[in-house]
């Protein structure tokens, strides 16, 4: 335990060096009627370093009481001891959690709670560079029933709960931050790119083959001005990264590669597997728009399986109001005619989510995994909101300049939004 109290109060102190980097806090720039976020992000993200060990905390007191991947994690690295070496376990999936676990227990000698306490750390780093991907985006103060979206959507406890754990949503979560982190200025940040998808693909190859093919689609049908030499450039790219991994999405799906040449996917089998637990479904009757909603929406209450469930519920009712919402507001039409950025994490998120809603019969593993691509489609809802408010201030603004109210100083204004 005074291990695991070392390491948070390291990370502490790493973290808030972290945010002072990423989120400085800047003078307002004179007259300029554009808002100025910084002291407001800086505190927040701030704050936000104890609700998320808070919540990593629950996470610690219910695997505590209850079987969980965490501490099988730990219990499997203890065996290991004894046995094969230790670039004997390097891999993918579960058994990069191992490998990378093996110094920390048995070359430092953590304890479960230092490693626990290290992973909500590195959960907590996701949440850092998924911030700084919004704000660089998101210009506008957006309210829903009174509330900032902004900040109510990085509140939302299950991204917390399942990043905050010794486990692969820690490191999935930070792998697909880094990611789109990086896709918002490749020039500047490829190597940042570079290490999200190796955490990526070191944790979920088959996310990271559908980030690669959504950035594809995202910047072909996107970008202006780029020649079409370019596009076959990342197209061979794509072509090459996806041709590297394939193998190890057929095997983390649990697809006989052969088998899929000649009859396609059909996931049904891993379906029937993962609902035989308690709080299991049977999803292999429903219709795709059933298992989809199913994914993303359940458990809504009436079907909750027990007290986190429960929790779980108020969170799903409250992303149904904002998809509902999204839709309203003309959703369907802005993803078509977004840009490089809204395309990738729409594209990314749903087809995520189509492939594991065929396969997360258990409740619990769908509000586990469906955690690591929700804050994509989060995304997107905001960018529609600042898009709009963006419109709005750009109309007042010409109209302003008709009348002469603004001087020849305030002329770039406009091109501060761009």
């Amino acid at each position: 335990m005074l291990y695991g109290i070392f390491i948070i109060t390291l990370s502490y102190f790493i973290s808030m060096q972290v945010i002072d980097r990423m989120m400085p806090v800047r003078r307002r720039k004179n007259n300029s009627p554009l808002p100025n976020h910084s002291r407001k992000d800086n505190k927040f993200l701030k704050r936000l370093f104890w609700y998320h060990l808070f919540l990593s905390f629950v996470y610690y007191i219910y695997a505590v009481f209850n079987p969980s991947d965490s501490s099988n994690y730990y219990r499997k690295i203890i065996e290991y001891y004894r046995g094969p070496e230790w670039s004997d376990f390097y891999g993918t999936s579960t058994t990069f959690i191992e490998w990378f676990g093996f110094p920390f227990v048995h070359g430092l000698g953590f304890t479960y709670e230092a490693m626990m306490a290290l992973f909500s750390f590195l959960g907590f780093l996701g949440f850092i560079y998924f911030y700084k991907f919004f704000r660089e985006r998101i210009i506008f103060e957006n309210k829903l029933f009174g509330f900032d979206l902004f900040h109510l959507f990085f509140l939302l406890p299950n991204l917390h709960f399942w990043s905050g754990s010794f486990g692969k949503g820690s490191f999935i979560f930070l792998g697909i931050g880094l990611l789109f982190y990086g896709l918002n200025n490749i020039p500047k940040r490829y190597w940042i790119l570079i290490i999200g998808a190796l955490l990526t693909y070191h944790i979920r190859p088959h996310i990271l083959l559908v980030i690669l093919a959504s950035s594809l689609i995202g910047f072909t049908f996107s970008t202006k001005g780029v020649g079409w030499g370019l596009k076959l450039i990342m197209i061979l790219i794509a072509a090459f990264s996806l041709a590297f991994i394939y193998q190890d999405v057929f095997r983390m799906v649990g697809v006989n590669e052969e088998t899929f040449l000649e009859e396609g996917l059909n996931m049904s089998h891993r379906a029937r597997e993962l609902s035989s637990a308690t709080s299991g479904l049977d999803i292999t009757s429903m219709s795709l728009p059933e298992q989809v909603f199913t994914f993303l929406f359940r458990p809504l209450f009436f079907d909750a399986p027990g007290m986190l469930g429960i929790i779980v519920s108020f969170e799903n009712v409250f992303l149904l109001l904002v998809t509902l919402t999204f839709l309203f507001r003309g959703g369907l039409f802005f993803i078509l005619k977004g840009d490089f950025a809204v395309k990738t994490s729409f594209f990314s998120f749903i087809t995520v989510s189509i492939a594991l809603a065929q396969i997360s019969g258990n409740l619990g593993i769908a509000i586990r995994q469906k955690s690591q691509v929700m804050i994509l489609f989060l995304f997107v809802i905001i960018q529609l909101y600042d898009d709009q408010k963006k419109s709005e201030f750009r109309a007042r603004m010409r109209a302003a300049k008709r009348k002469a109210v603004l001087n020849p100083l305030d002329s770039g204004y406009l091109q501060e939004l761009d």
